[in-house]
Formats: C-alpha cells, structure tokens, sequence
C-alpha cells in the first residue's frame, strides 16, 4: 500500500459572492491540516468580491486568477489546468467544510490505498433570512463502502438514495480531468459531468460521513429562476445521457443511465414552459427510439399536457393513493 501523503488541490470559483466569500475562507483557513494548494478564479465578478479574496488573511499560499464570466463550469477548467495535486476538490465561495476535511480526505485516501474518486456526505442550511426557502433533496450518501465497478457503485446510491451529483461531494484524480473531461459553459454542468467522470474511474470509495455544508440563500443558480442557460443545460444533459446509453461500454449501467434520463425530462419539459420556448421535438423523439422504455413515452406525454390538466391528474392519483388500503 502506498503510504505517501496525498496532495489536494481546492478550486474555488468565485462570482459575485461578496457576502459569502470570507466565511467560505475562514472554514478553509480553519481547516486542522493545511491544503496543498488552494486556486481561486474570481470569474468577473461585479462586486468586490476579488478585493476582499485579497485582503482576507490566508494562512498558506494561495493562487487567485481574474477571467472573463466563464461559468462556473469553465472557471473549474481553467483552474484544472494550474492544479498540481494528486486530487482535485470543486468548493463552491458560498459554502463550508468541516474543519477537519483536509485531514479526513488525506487518512481516508491513505486507508483505502489511493481511490480515483471519494463521495461523502454534506448538509444544507439556510441562509439569514431565506427561511421560506426549501431545502433539496438529501446530501447525505447514506452508507460506506467501496467499489470497483461503476454499476455496483451506481446500485448502491439508487439503493442508498445517496447520488447527489454536486462536485462539492466528491474528491477525484486530478488525472481524471482534461480534454476528454472537463465541465461544460451552460447550467447543470455537475449533473452532465457525474456520469462520464465515474465511467473514467476504476475505483471508488463512499463514506456517510459529513463534511460539507451547503448554503441555501437568494439569486444562486439552485434558486434563481428559469433562463434559458437552464434549458440549454437540461438539453445537453439528456443528450449526454442518451449517448451513454447506446455505449455498449456502458451496457451494465443502462437501468441507471435510463432512470437518470427518467428524471430529467420532466425538468426539461418544465423548464422549457418556465422559459416559454418550446420543446425540441427531435431531443424528444430521439429519447423515445432511442431508451424504448414505456415510462419514458408517458412522462413526455404528461408533461406535454396543459398545467391544469397535469394538476388535476396529480390530484387524482393523490386521491386514489389517500385511499388505498
């Protein structure tokens, strides 16, 4: 077993978080065992947001790199390509860690002789103020363990309920990640990049421990309204997913890949009617012929319907689930 020290690079993009910038600092300046490299893209914010990444006290060295709006997709690649790490770790401006990630990922690495990626546990909480706002599904994986093979760690996240897609819940090979790899310019970026980034992967290690807090507040991309950089992700997603499925590389994770595909059409229904743009036919049709999966055929369907014909099926078959025995 390979007993070096692992090194850790933490990319942080950063775009108009002024507010939040200096306590995402403060929890990687508290960290109980230092980084190897910390890489932050201030991706053209408007506020002063770089200003403040300057003056904040850092106890180690830290790279910050000015650019045009990228995305956040495209300021993660850009900082890839300075990271010199074993591993990388995507840590979003406006969230926490736990103060002993550093040293957690450095012994979890070191005990299960050198994974490609690590998933762990996260939490949500609420920023000041935005109380009424609700808070996403589970960041919590749920079990340990480790695996070899992309299907049977795919199974036991469907199992677990545990397959957030946010890369701020994973730790990965800085090898893994290039020209072959890298995140898209358009929302829902994590989402596309999940799949792809497992399937380069060979082995895998899942713990529940949390050690990550995600911060729910106004005007972020999870809660600000539908655009059409939404659509356009959802579109590119569906589009990634269907070609993984017709992979024969990836034939042992097809039920996996076609239930991913299952829910996210209706959020790429939904966000198209959010927009007002209509739905891309051909995206359709191509998912029809191309998963041959009846769920699939009824989930376009009933999206395709008006809002009051969809709500009042809703309320139906919440009826005659009130009344089962």
């Amino acid at each position: 077993m390979d007993m070096r020290e692992p090194t850790i690079s933490i990319i942080v993009p950063a775009y108009n978080v002024a507010p939040y910038i200096e306590a995402a600092l403060e929890s990687l300046a508290s960290q109980t065992f230092p980084p190897h490299q910390v890489i932050i893209v201030d991706d053209g914010s408007e506020d002063d947001t770089r200003e403040r990444v300057r003056a904040f006290p850092h106890p180690y060295p830290v790279e910050l790199m000015a650019t045009v709006n990228l995305g956040q997709g495209g300021a993660r690649n850009l900082a890839i390509t300075r990271a010199s790490g074993d591993y990388v770790y995507f840590f979003d401006a406006d969230d926490l860690l736990e103060p002993d990630f550093i040293e957690s990922m450095h012994a979890l690495v070191k005990s299960t002789d050198y994974p490609d990626i690590v998933f762990f546990s996260g939490v949500a909480f609420h920023d000041a103020g935005v109380e009424g706002l609700d808070l996403p599904r589970s960041y919590r994986r749920g079990f340990d363990g480790e695996y070899t093979r992309a299907a049977d760690l795919l199974a036991a996240f469907e199992r677990h309920g545990g397959g957030s897609c946010s890369p701020c819940l994973y730790l990965s090979r800085r090898t893994l990640w290039g020209e072959r790899l890298k995140f898209k310019d358009d929302y829902h970026e994590d989402e596309e990049i999940f799949l792809p980034l497992i399937f380069s992967a060979k082995r895998y290690v899942v713990t529940d421990r949390v050690l990550f807090r995600r911060r729910i507040r106004l005007n972020s991309t999870m809660t600000m309204p539908k655009c059409m950089k939404h659509v356009r992700g959802l579109h590119r997603l569906l589009e990634s997913l269907l070609a993984l499925y017709r992979d024969p590389a990836h034939y042992s994770c097809r039920r996996h890949i076609r239930k991913r595909a299952l829910q996210y059409i209706g959020q790429y229904m939904s966000a198209c009617r959010k927009v007002r743009v209509p739905y891309d036919l051909s995206l359709l049709l191509a998912l029809v012929v191309g998963f041959r999966n009846r769920s699939m055929c009824v989930k376009i369907a009933f999206h395709a319907l008006s809002d009051s014909l969809r709500s009042a099926i809703k309320r139906l078959m919440g009826r005659g689930r009130a009344c089962s025995p």
